[in-house]
């Protein structure tokens, strides 16, 4: 009785905000509209053929590649890319044609060892509204546009807070909850920070401190701040440094923290990649670092506890998913997708995919099917339902593709590390 009726009121809320601020189904953020890594309203096709067109809308040549996940917000599609200069930009495309509306220059790239595979610090995902879009790179730029590219204000959380570039860059996507910009920088040293920006003015209005028991690089992580109800009331939740933590929004205040076995010999090596997810029925799961272990949490009254957990399910990069009392976990490392039940941790199917490939990206559900593209373009497609079912697996190219998928209204869009691919009937 306590599940189903935190389900409805939950519910409620999800379809609240999507009706007000979501009508045309977009991707506001990374993990999509209701942040669980799904587009209920979105409706894209589940074939496609590269060679012949079908269901290819349209295809756009990008300066340079990125991990951002492309955010869909009206008829615009916005995306961060690094150009051969190894200059950081912001782009604004539209929707419907493809083509680029603006590109603002912003500072110079990191200096990577590995061009293809490290971070650039343009890996963050935007995250936008009706109005305006905000970009947040490694380099510290945090910078609101509108939707035809107008800056509207520019601040460096680097120079004001030191850097926030940790081993790989930096990857922590904004959290943009009730006018405010929520940003996380888990590190070393200094201190790790939840930091809330307001969105309309670019002013801080505050930062908490975050302390750590972690060591070494296990302090720090690459996850994303997601909006969690807890008991009724919206919560900031953090992952990273050995730690799950709820916070206040109007204060950043800690509210609880759960650390019961996220790493329980105490590696020094125990960064946190995958991010947490909550779940239309109340919990919060979580996947430890290096592949090792599944958790679902509960929290009531502030008080977190462990509802299940599996040490065979794993996935080291990608978040977990939650759809229609499903939760998706892949293992991009393995290539194995698990589909369990989201109440209980039991396993509904699992399956390898047939690929040589690896992946980097978090799958997304829409049209009831799971999408993954592996790093060299390789999108599979498959039933989100009860039996596995595999109805596409096409090669689009494009490497480094290591972006998630975008779903909205009839479409699919995916960057791949030298295009922009939207895919519609």
């Amino acid at each position: 009785m306590r599940q189903s009726a935190w389900t409805f009121v939950f519910a409620v809320l999800v379809l609240g905000c999507m009706t007000a601020g979501n009508a045309r189904a977009d991707w506001p953020q990374w993990r999509g509209p209701d942040g669980t890594g799904t587009a209920a309203q979105a409706t894209p096709p589940s074939t496609l053929n590269p060679d012949t067109g079908e269901n290819i809308r349209w295809t756009t040549d990008l300066p340079g590649d990125s991990a951002a996940t492309p955010i869909v917000v009206a008829d615009r599609v916005f995306t961060p890319a690094v150009n051969d200069n190894n200059r950081i930009l912001a782009m604004g495309l539209d929707a419907t044609t493809g083509e680029v509306l603006w590109s603002d220059d912003v500072a110079e790239g990191r200096q990577s060892r590995q061009r293809s595979r490290e971070n650039n610090h343009a890996e963050v995902s935007p995250v936008a509204d009706e109005e305006h879009v905000y970009f947040l790179f490694g380099t510290g730029d945090l910078i609101a546009y509108d939707h035809d590219g107008e800056r509207q204000w520019h601040v460096n959380i680097v120079e004001a807070y030191g850097s926030i570039e940790i081993l790989w860059g930096y990857g922590s996507s904004p959290l943009l909850l009730d006018g405010k910009l929520y940003i996380q920088v888990l590190r070393r040293d200094p201190a790790s920070l939840l930091i809330c920006v307001d969105a309309d003015s670019g002013e801080i209005l505050f930062t908490h401190e975050r302390p750590s028991n972690a060591r070494d690089e296990s302090l720090e992580a690459y996850t994303t701040p997601i909006a969690c109800n807890i008991d009724g009331q919206t919560q900031v939740v953090v992952y990273g440094g050995d730690a799950l933590t709820g916070h206040d929004p109007a204060t950043g205040d800690e509210l609880w923290r759960f650390t019961e076995g996220l790493n329980p010999e105490n590696h020094g090596m125990y960064r946190c990649i995958s991010g947490p997810t909550q779940g239309l029925n109340g919990l919060i799961y979580l996947t430890t670092p290096r592949g090792h272990d599944l958790f679902a949490i509960e929290v009531t009254d502030n008080t977190p506890s462990l509802m299940w957990m599996r040490e065979d399910v794993d996935a080291d990069v990608p978040c977990p998913v939650y759809y229609d009392g499903g939760l998706f976990v892949f293992s991009g490392a393995k290539k194995r997708i698990y589909k369990l039940n989201a109440d209980t941790g039991e396993l509904v199917w699992e399956q390898r995919l047939d690929t040589s490939g690896y992946f980097r990206c978090t799958p997304t559900v829409a049209g009831g099917n799971v999408h993954v593209i592996t790093a060299d373009g390789e999108l599979f497609i498959l039933s989100a339902g009860d039996e596995f079912e595999q109805k596409s697996h096409v090669d689009l190219g494009g490497y480094p593709a290591r972006a998630s998928v975008a779903a909205a209204g009839n479409a699919l869009y995916i960057r791949t590390g030298d295009r922009m691919i939207c895919i519609a009937e």
